[in-house]
């Protein structure tokens, strides 16, 4: 019997071994904020310890531990990194979910829990190919890298950022990732946010005396109008990603619902906080706006700004901070390893999934901005960010199964 055929034997095998190490990882909260992952952390390091396999602790932050772990097969060849991450969501009103969100349990073929699909399941998918393909090292070709990082839900500064420009050997060839990306598609690039905090500011005054001041919290509501207007900026979306976004719009819309794929292809706002005034019969003099824009291919997060600040230099009084934003990425659609990650996707689930583009962000961007193909392929995010998250087991089991094959594919390519 050959390395792979084993492989995929002993994937069966160990079903009820996968769906065990998924929940207990659930079990274990890690949100973030705060961002404490050190407990998952332990686990993970102790589970890749009992395989007898080594790692490496990267903490520029004591909290948020990130793992790295690395081999060279048998015979010189490429570079494949996996990338998760451990830190998730908070759970929010627990009062909201149907059981305890680290529970971990399973009814109707469904595992729920905070963070299971955002993205436990992806990270145990690359934790699992790492310790399979570290049995039959010797009969693999090039080097396979796991990472597993601890701030992605808040940018990655300490997380993927830090490993890429401190760590020497996390960059690779080729990137795959388990986020949850339906398996109907792959995700060969994502949209880019760019999240402004504004601040109005006006003299206030008596709530009665309303024609001694502005009132901050109405020229919000102002301005927040305005901003509409930016999503109907022209733009130019290149061709070959076009298509590509056009060919998956079926998948995508059936999975995500009616419309996602019109949302790929936009400029959107999403106003995420507002607060201002202080008291019922007082002028608000000031006013906070949180604007969540998500710029997609083709439109370069500096021209959004540029005609972002047009709209608010209207406002006497207002000022605005980034507090984060990147300009939209993607690597190439037709590379070798969509096919890989599409065939052993049709062979596993009988779904051949297409190239497509992410509504959301990911930490694949990074190696995309440095140049080296990155891509996602995991479970459908049912209630991601909300209460009764879930993944089917039939996505969990998948997922895994689809990145240990892919993985010993490229390799031995």
């Amino acid at each position: 019997m050959d390395a792979r055929e084993s492989l995929k034997r002993q994937l069966i095998k160990d079903r009820d071994r996968i769906i065990t190490l998924v929940q207990d990882m659930v079990r274990i909260p890690s949100e973030n904020p705060p961002g404490n992952t050190t407990e998952l952390y332990a686990f993970v390091a102790d589970f890749l310890q009992r395989q007898g396999l080594d790692y490496q602790t990267v903490a520029p932050v004591p909290e948020w531990p990130n793992l790295v772990a690395s081999f060279d097969g048998g015979e010189p060849g490429r570079h494949l990194v996996l990338n998760g991450h451990l830190d998730v969501f908070p759970a929010g009103d627990r009062s909201r979910w149907s059981s305890d969100p680290y529970a971990a349990e399973i009814r109707d073929g469904k595992l729920y829990g905070r963070g299971v699909s955002d993205m436990k399941a992806g990270t145990a998918a690359s934790i699992l190919t790492y310790i399979y393909l570290s049995k039959i090292q010797q009969h693999l070709k090039g080097k396979l890298t796991l990472t597993a990082v601890s701030d992605e839900e808040t940018g990655g500064e300490w997380g993927t950022k830090y490993l890429l420009d401190n760590v020497p050997g996390t960059l690779g060839d080729c990137v795959i990732n388990a986020e949850p990306s339906t398996p109907r598609t792959i995700r060969f690039g994502e949209k880019g946010p760019l999240w402004l905090n504004v601040e109005l500011r006006t003299p206030g005054g008596h709530g009665a005396y309303t024609h001694q001041s502005q009132n901050a919290i109405k020229q919000g509501a102002r301005l927040i109008r305005e901003l509409e207007s930016l999503t109907q900026l022209p733009f130019e979306i290149p061709a070959d990603v076009e298509e590509k976004i056009e060919i998956a719009r079926p998948a995508l819309d059936e999975v995500l619902g009616q419309g996602a794929t019109d949302i790929v292809r936009a400029i959107t706002l999403n106003i995420g906080v507002i607060r201002g005034g202080d008291k019922m019969n007082m002028i608000a003099a000031d006013c906070h706006i949180e604007v969540d824009l998500r710029c997609p291919v083709g439109m370069p997060s500096q021209r959004l700004l540029a005609e972002f600040e047009q709209v608010l230099s209207k406002y006497d009084g207002a000022s605005y901070t980034i507090s984060g934003g990147h300009d939209a990425n993607v690597c190439d659609p037709n590379h070798e390893m969509v096919g890989i990650l599409g065939d052993n996707a049709e062979a596993v689930r009988g779904i051949r999934p297409y190239p497509a583009i992410s509504i959301g962000g990911t930490d694949c961007r990074l190696w995309r901005e440095r140049g080296v193909p990155a891509y996602v392929y995991g479970p459908t995010p049912y209630g991601m960010g909300a209460p009764d998250e879930y993944v089917t087991l039939d996505d969990l089991l998948g997922t895994v199964h689809v990145h240990v094959l892919s993985a010993y594919d490229y390799l031995m390519g």
